[in-house]
């Protein structure tokens, strides 16, 4: 009599055995979205830091060839004269805190220094050797930000 089934019995018995077999189910899902969750936020942090360090390249490329470049007026007055860039040939005065600034804000870039000679503030660094003013001492041009 003890050990005879009843309905309620049985519907209690199955009960149990679907939480106990929903539970796991669950938690195994819950560790799914967790670990998915963490792969993605990881992923963004290393793309947003690729791409400001692909910024800072090509700032560095764009200030040895063009922003700070060494130019020339070629040619007679007359005739008109055409200015011809010499890149890695940099002019010492046009490294500034405004040619800094501006291309920051342009790249949308929170922090970035461009120098000659040092690192300035940022977590990643960019350098070009350059030929400087008419001395043509080597110097390393950094470009620094993020």
């Amino acid at each position: 009599m003890l050990w005879e089934s009843s309905p309620s019995r049985s519907k209690a018995f199955v009960s149990f055995d679907a939480m106990f077999s929903i539970v796991p189910a669950l938690l195994m899902i819950a560790l799914a979205l967790g670990a998915a969750h963490l792969l993605t936020e990881r992923s963004a942090e290393r793309m947003h830091g690729q791409e400001s360090f692909d910024k800072l390249v090509s700032i560095a490329d764009y200030v040895v060839k063009q922003g700070a470049a060494r130019t020339e007026c070629v040619g007679t007055r007359l005739a008109g004269c055409e200015n011809v860039r010499y890149p890695n040939w940099l002019e010492s005065a046009k490294v500034d805190d405004a040619l800094a600034e501006g291309l920051g804000q342009r790249a949308g870039l929170a922090v970035l220094s461009i120098r000659l000679d040092y690192a300035g503030p940022g977590p990643a660094c960019v350098y070009r050797l350059v030929v400087v003013d008419d001395r043509k001492d080597i110097r390393k041009l950094y470009v620094c930000g993020g």
